[in-house]
Order: structure tokens, then C-alpha cells, then sequence
């Protein structure tokens, strides 16, 4: 048992945490010569998404018309979800769940730890933006925290714990002692989006108002979390390893 644990532990430690070096991207447009020999450029379109849409309200607002920078966000938080964690061993013996914790589960969350550390960074652009864009920034961001931290609870646990009602207890109890700092994140984030919206005051963004404060709700509930306050800004969301 505390191999696996200590492995989930420090696992779920950097996947949030996220040290993941910085990203690069470059934007080509397309060309076209006119009949005078003179190049065209040639506007380009909006890209196509492909990723399983997250389950957030819709928009008071055309993603295509919202900033670039949420826009990327945005769609930086999709593709991560849409990224799920690998199918679990066929057995349940202690042998085979360690092998996938610490073979391609660890894979995942290392993928995911890039993922957040991109998402986190694209926060830092929109703490100017109108409040609907911090809103929309800090409800998908908590909701990528939420998921991650799902996602690892739900990891497959040996047999020879769950069969064991005291080492299932004592296994229960550790990992969501090591899972509450970053859940709390996904409450402060979601904490942060609904006031964001109430600041703004625009009616048309009350599903999302409602949506974070009933996500934040659901994610004290389930890791019997203490209220935390608001965060004054984005920049405000706790480390979990502070």
C-alpha cells in the first residue's frame, strides 16, 4: 500500500504543481499571388476544434469573439481534458496496479503537469481583461484543477485493500489528506469566477455565476473542505505546496 500511495502522492504533487518548461507557437498565414504578380495575404480562419467540449454553460459570447488570450486558454483546457488517463490493469493485484501507476498513469500526469503549468501561465494575460473574460478564465481553470484531482482519486486500488477494511480506511483517508490543497485550488478558482460575474453585473453570464458557485459547493462537499474566501485575483490562488 505505500508504494502505491507515496507514488500517487508525489504524482498528483507534480502534475498541479507543474513545472512544465515554457510553450512556443507560431501562426502562418496562407498566400496568393493576384493577377499582377502581387501577394495576397489570405485572413486566416478560425481553426476547427476537435476536442470533446467541456462541460461548462454556453457563452453570453461567441468563443470567436472573446480575446485571443482567453480563446487559447480555452482551448488549452479542452484539449487536456479530452486526454484521459489510461485504462486501468486488468487485475487488481498489488503487482499489476503498481506497474500502471508508475508506468502509464505516471505518462498521464505528466502530460497533464504541462498541460496546467500552460493553462496557469495563460491566466496571467487576462488579470486586465473585463470581468466575463476573468470569469470564464478562472471557471475553466477550476475546472481542469477539479478534473485532474478526480481523475487520480478514481486510480485503480489493489485487492489487497479493498478487501482489508481497515488498510481501505487508512488508504481513503491518506489519499484525500494529500488531495484537499489541490482541491482547494479548483474551490478558489471557482470561488474567483463567481465574483468575477457578480462584479460585472451582466445578467447574460448568470449560468456561469451559478455554475462555478454550484462547482465550488460540490468540490467542498466531496473533500469536506472549510469555506475558503475569494481570492482577490487569479494571481491569489493558493500553491498547494505553500
Amino acid at each position: 500500500m505505500t508504494t502505491l500511495r507515496s507514488l500517487l502522492v508525489v504524482a498528483i504533487a507534480a502534475a498541479l504543481t507543474a513545472c512544465g518548461g515554457a510553450r512556443t507557437e507560431t501562426t502562418t498565414a496562407t498566400t496568393d499571388t493576384t493577377a499582377g504578380g502581387e501577394t495576397a495575404e489570405t485572413p486566416e480562419a478560425h481553426p476547427i476544434r476537435t476536442t470533446t467540449p467541456i462541460p461548462v454553460p454556453q457563452p453570453a459570447v461567441a468563443r470567436e469573439q472573446m480575446s485571443p488570450e482567453l480563446q487559447q486558454l480555452w482551448d488549452r483546457v479542452e484539449a487536456a481534458v479530452a486526454t484521459r488517463p489510461p485504462e486501468p490493469p486488468s487485475d487488481g493485484s498489488t503487482e499489476s496496479v503498481n506497474a500502471w501507476a508508475e508506468g502509464p498513469f505516471a505518462a498521464w500526469l505528466t502530460e497533464r503537469a504541462r498541460a496546467s503549468t500552460d493553462v496557469q501561465n495563460a491566466l496571467e494575460p487576462l488579470a486586465e481583461a473585463p470581468p466575463h473574460e476573468r470569469g470564464v478564465a478562472a471557471g475553466l481553470f477550476g475546472y481542469l484543477q477539479e478534473d485532474t484531482v478526480a481523475d487520480v482519486r478514481g486510480a485503480p486500488i489493489p485487492d489487497a485493500i479493498t478487501s482489508d477494511a481497515e488498510l481501505l480506511r487508512v488508504y481513503d483517508e491518506s489519499m484525500l489528506a494529500a488531495l484537499v490543497p489541490y482541491a482547494r485550488v479548483a474551490v478558489q478558482a471557482y470561488r474567483f469566477c463567481e465574483a468575477a460575474f457578480q462584479e460585472s453585473g451582466e445578467e447574460l453570464w448568470g449560468e456561469w455565476a451559478a455554475y462555478c458557485r454550484e462547482r465550488a459547493s460540490e468540490v467542498v462537499q466531496t473533500y469536506a473542505l472549510e469555506p475558503t474566501e475569494t481570492p482577490s485575483e487569479p494571481g491569489a490562488i493558493d500553491d498547494p505546496e505553500e
